[in-house]
């Protein structure tokens, strides 16, 4: 190492660690995902348990319901890594855009015409708000094909994972629980990531405690058979769809109020 710094050569740590700086912004976006996925974690796991008190062949079917859920559950998580790959870009632009007509506005405040990056700021958030379009069309579509394929699954197939006949039969009693679930949960993840690449991560947190909540609520009181577990779940998904969605329409509902209020100021200062 010595010899290299002599000879001017740069050198890369085997082991590094970040800085102070570095480590606290990981902490902010990593701290609320993990609480996140142990969230889902714990909502799963109560499920198996309560299913535990309806017997072996409820917990055996459950068991077989999960393994085809979570399996189509890949794709809602794509949807979702889609839209937090993506749209930070759009965003991030966005605010670039904005620092610089900030920047503008202040170094030419006697300017009567709108400063041209306004214009390119319209662009940004329009191409966000069209690919986040695109993509929720997208996710109905896979929750689509997901849901029927899944119960098709459930109800035809049954037979190549067990050959007991009262469990195949509780397969086909519960399936169209398990579609529902699936049908919501690419549309779920896809605003949940939208939610992510903005940074909302306290809006996040709290609306996984008020679902995660919801959940054990309806396990531990309003529980009664085997279905009601899965209508649980349903019920989950539809708490975070609404919650989610909200968010999301308001801050688009809030981004063209914005874009209508400056196109305004601009019209009336052409027409001045």
């Amino acid at each position: 190492a010595l010899k290299d710094q002599a000879l001017g050569r740069k050198t890369t740590r085997f082991v590094s660690f970040p800085d102070r700086r570095s480590l606290v912004s990981l902490l902010k976006l990593a701290g609320p995902m993990f609480f996140v996925l142990i969230g889902k974690t714990m909502g799963y796991s109560a499920m198996t348990i309560r299913t535990g008190y309806f017997g072996m062949v409820s917990l055996a079917c459950h068991n077989v319901l999960m393994r085809i859920f979570f399996f189509y559950c890949t794709f809602g998580d794509g949807l979702s890594h889609a839209a937090q790959t993506f749209l930070p870009g759009l965003l991030y632009r966005k605010s670039l855009q904005q620092d610089k007509v900030t920047e503008v506005k202040y170094a030419s405040k006697t300017a009567t015409s709108q400063p041209s990056g306004e214009s390119s700021i319209t662009g940004h958030d329009k191409n966000a708000r069209t690919f986040l379009k695109r993509l929720l069309l997208l996710s109905f579509v896979v929750g689509c094909v997901n849901s029927n394929t899944a119960r098709f699954i459930a109800n035809h197939a049954g037979r190549a994972f067990t050959n007991d006949a009262s469990l195949v039969s509780l397969m086909s009693h519960v399936s169209p629980l398990m579609g529902l679930a699936l049908l919501i949960h690419p549309v779920t993840m896809t605003l949940e990531g939208s939610i992510i690449a903005g940074r909302d991560l306290q809006f996040l947190v709290g609306t996984y405690v008020a679902s995660i909540a919801v959940l054990m609520v309806k396990l531990k009181f309003f529980c009664f058979d085997f279905a009601a577990v899965w209508k649980a779940l349903v019920l989950f998904q539809l708490v975070r769809i609404f919650q989610f969605g909200g968010r999301v329409w308001r801050r688009t509902a809030s981004s063209k109020m914005q874009l209508r209020k400056t196109a305004g100021a601009e019209s009336s200062g052409n027409s001045g």
